[in-house]
């Protein structure tokens, strides 16, 4: 198997947000944002769009061809922490299975009024919603999936997390259940529930970085290190063979780490993990 070869370069990756935008960055910014907002939730290749959205936002730019790669991370890291469409899109279910919606117009009624509600930001309207669609069809997955994202907006963990748990019930491999319970466990500080639940998600979704992503986090947090920054390397390799636009929080995220270790004079640990996936770490 060819050995691919990955460059991190701690600080530009980290640093292009914090940075005072300029009125081009912004507006490209923007237009991407809205760009992206027209892709549908369940297309088959997301990235490929969001790829082409964020290409076409760079005509506002003005600079020769040889910057076009970095106004591409500018824009791209803009927003992973600006735009809410793409973490939607992100954090949509694309796999329609049987339970995805309901065969009882009543119920699909209450959940389609629930998603307008859930956003328009009116998250109390949203649960009632949703909960009206489960008491008519119970086996609505798709209306607990969405009634545990709504609960965990309003930071009620505990319902949100029997919500998810209703979900997976009815569809164990589900991927939005699976996900958001380990997120909304971690948010509802049980560490080590998140880890078991990421750690399921990454048994059925081995391929999918936010997994990894995930449990890296917590793992690091909690003096587990080299298992955390290998998680976290491991998400950064797939978000950059997948081209998407979350491997610049990934590689913000492992520029910490990258800091803490240094700190603690343990950089031979980030060695050791980053030569194990074949990267190339340089700093500027």
């Amino acid at each position: 198997m060819k050995l691919l070869k990955y460059l991190l370069i701690l600080g530009t990756l980290a640093g292009y947000a914090q940075n005072t935008a300029s009125d081009e960055l912004i507006a490209a910014s923007e237009d991407a944002c809205k760009c992206i907002a027209s892709i549908e939730s369940g297309a088959e290749n997301k990235n490929d769009e969001i790829q082409k959205c964020i290409k076409g936002s760079l005509a506002v730019f003005k600079d020769g061809e040889e910057v076009k790669v970095d106004r591409f991370k500018q824009v791209e890291s803009v927003l992973v922490q600006s735009c809410g469409p793409l973490k939607e899109l992100a954090f949509s279910e694309n796999r329609k299975f049987k339970h995805s919606y309901s065969e009882n117009v009543l119920a699909q009624l209450a959940y389609d009024d629930g998603m307008e509600y859930l956003q328009e930001g009116d998250v109390e309207s949203a649960v009632e919603k949703f909960k009206k669609a489960v008491s008519i069809d119970e086996q609505f997955a798709f209306a607990w999936d969405n009634l545990g994202i709504s609960y965990r907006k309003m930071k009620q963990y505990d319902e949100a997390i029997a919500a998810y748990e209703k979900s997976l019930e009815i569809y164990d491999k589900g991927r939005l259940p699976l996900l958001n319970i380990a997120i909304t466990c971690n948010l509802n500080e049980q560490y080590k529930e998140a880890m078991k639940h990421y750690e399921k998600f990454i048994e059925v979704y081995s391929g999918d970085p936010e997994g990894y992503y995930g449990l890296g986090l917590i793992q690091y947090t909690q003096n587990q290190e080299e298992k955390g920054l290998d998680n976290l390397i491991h998400a950064y390799t797939i978000y950059t063979a997948q081209n998407s636009p979350y491997r610049a929080d990934a590689a913000k995220k492992i520029g910490y780490m990258y800091k803490d270790l240094q700190n603690k004079d343990r950089l031979d640990l980030f060695h050791k993990v980053a030569d194990k996936y074949n990267l190339k770490v340089e700093k500027n």
